[in-house]
Parts: structure tokens; C-alpha cells; sequence
């Protein structure tokens, strides 16, 4: 009987500066992750936010929006700061921001955002609940896929 093991690939990094000087309550996509080439179980996302002087929820919000095609992405806010679909948003998770001015990471996993399925597509949508502008730098999205490998 063949061992399937779980396989954490290579940590590759979406490149966006747009989480730079993210205004509090305001939404912004972070790029856009392709599942198809590798047909993964799975892709952990990290995410590192560095807030300014937090007040309020002092978090940032991770959200997704998945597509079967790569053209029709689910809907909901992907920049602005407009919360009225953002209950149509896959929620992915919460990073905590409660110390000013230092660098939170959150770990994430897509797949379970799904309900265990990826989709084709999906695009990472980021929504600062901090209170305060995001720093000027210092951000990053990464992530790696997780693939099944039997033996």
C-alpha cells in the first residue's frame, strides 16, 4: 500500500506594494495566485503587515475571491472602502495588530478558506481594520503550494 505525504513546496512572493501606506477601512488586492499548474492540496499564504498607531479592531482582514475560470472572480470590495459586499468575500483570516509599529504575520490556509477545494484562481483582497495607515514599507504576501506525494 502506496504512503501518501503532504509536501511543502518552495515560499514564492506575490509582488505588490499595495499593502504600502494602506489607508485604514480600506480594501486592496494583493494579486492573483494560479492553481493550475501544479494542481497543489493546498497553499499556505503568509502575510507580514507592519500597522502605524493602531486604535479600533487594530487588525487586518485577509479575504479571497475565487474564480473557476480565471475571468468571473466571486464578488465583493477589492479596493475602496465600501463594506457593503464584503460579506460576499471568501474570509481567509485575521492578523492581530495590536503593538504599534511592529510587523504581524499571519499563516493561512487557502484550501480551508474553500471549504478544502481550490478554485482555478484566486485573488488575494486585504483590508486594513487597523485604525491607522499601514507603514510605508516592510509588507509582504507569500506563499507555497502543498502537494500530495505517494510512495
Amino acid at each position: 500500500m502506496a504512503t501518501i505525504t503532504l509536501v511543502i513546496g518552495s515560499i514564492s512572493t506575490l509582488t505588490t506594494s499595495a499593502l504600502d501606506s494602506l489607508a485604514s477601512a480600506t480594501y486592496v488586492s494583493a494579486g492573483t495566485l494560479t492553481h493550475t499548474t501544479n494542481d497543489p492540496l493546498d497553499v499556505l499564504l503568509q502575510i507580514k503587515v507592519t500597522p502605524g498607531t493602531v486604535s479600533g479592531n487594530k487588525q487586518v482582514l485577509v479575504f479571497a475571491q475565487g474564480s473557476l475560470d480565471g475571468t468571473d472572480f466571486e464578488s465583493g470590495p477589492t479596493s475602496g472602502t465600501t463594506t457593503t459586499d464584503e460579506a460576499n468575500l471568501t474570509f481567509i483570516g485575521v492578523i492581530p495588530c495590536n503593538t504599534n509599529s511592529t510587523a504581524q504575520i499571519g499563516l493561512f490556509s487557502l484550501a480551508s478558506a474553500f471549504g478544502g477545494v481550490l478554485p482555478q484562481q484566486t485573488k488575494i483582497i486585504i483590508r486594513n481594520d487597523t485604525g491607522a495607515a499601514l507603514a510605508s514599507s516592510g509588507h509582504y504576501v507569500k506563499y507555497s503550494e502543498v502537494v500530495g506525494n505517494s510512495a
